[in-house]
């Protein structure tokens, strides 16, 4: 296993795993359960920064205004594909997560968490700002808010971190109803005696 204590380290961003080590990702409802076949790093950069402005075809985004969530289209996985990662607005915006769309991340019952220029000053590892990504179709999007009494000509967020590609488990896939139940809510007894040792993250939002 990693270094890592726990998923969520005030530390730079590690990998979750080693190759060969095994992830049970939360997508869809329930725990998807993987051995990772290769992973590399994504360092923060042009080609992973996104400026939700232009990502909306606008020129400008208005005082006090808000860009509707929209997908990250650069972070956009493929199928065996996982993306852990860290980020933060380098304009003076703020950003709302949503993954998938339907479904709030970063969020209690009655609040969502935005993240701003600020973020470094509270969290400077970023650790809080932490998501993934997992596969096709299970994208996450991104709503802009502008809290300036003044329009601004951009809103760009960068991410990065660790890019795995993962293979399924068939043990996951077992028949026996009870065993199923048990797999999807992630007893981890019944994981560790079907596949061994395992790392649980969360790649989507859960509502309870």
């Amino acid at each position: 296993m990693s270094l890592m204590s726990g998923i969520y380290d005030a530390e730079f961003i590690q990998p979750l795993a080693r190759i060969k080590e095994n992830l049970a990702l939360w997508s869809g409802g329930k725990w998807n359960y993987y051995q990772i076949q290769y992973e590399e790093p994504l360092p923060p950069g042009p080609a992973t920064t996104v400026d939700t402005v232009a990502l909306s075809l606008a020129t400008t985004l208005a005082a006090n205004a808000t860009i509707a969530k929209q997908v990250i289209l650069v972070l956009q996985m493929q199928a065996n594909d996982f993306f852990h990662c860290r980020w933060e607005p380098l304009d003076n915006v703020e950003g709302v997560l949503w993954e998938q769309a339907g479904q709030q991340r970063l969020m209690v019952k009655n609040a969502q968490a935005r993240v701003d220029r600020r973020i470094r000053l509270w969290d400077p590892m970023l650790v809080s700002t932490t998501f993934g990504i997992l596969g096709t179709n299970r994208d996450a999007s991104l709503e802009t808010r502008n809290p300036m009494a003044y329009a601004i000509p951009c809103a760009r967020f960068v991410f990065f971190g660790y890019r795995y590609i993962l293979a399924p488990i068939a043990a996951a896939t077992v028949t026996d109803p009870a065993m199923q139940r048990a797999l999807d809510v992630g007893d981890v007894q019944t994981v560790r005696n079907l596949i061994g040792a395992v790392t649980f993250f969360p790649a989507e939002g859960r509502q309870s």
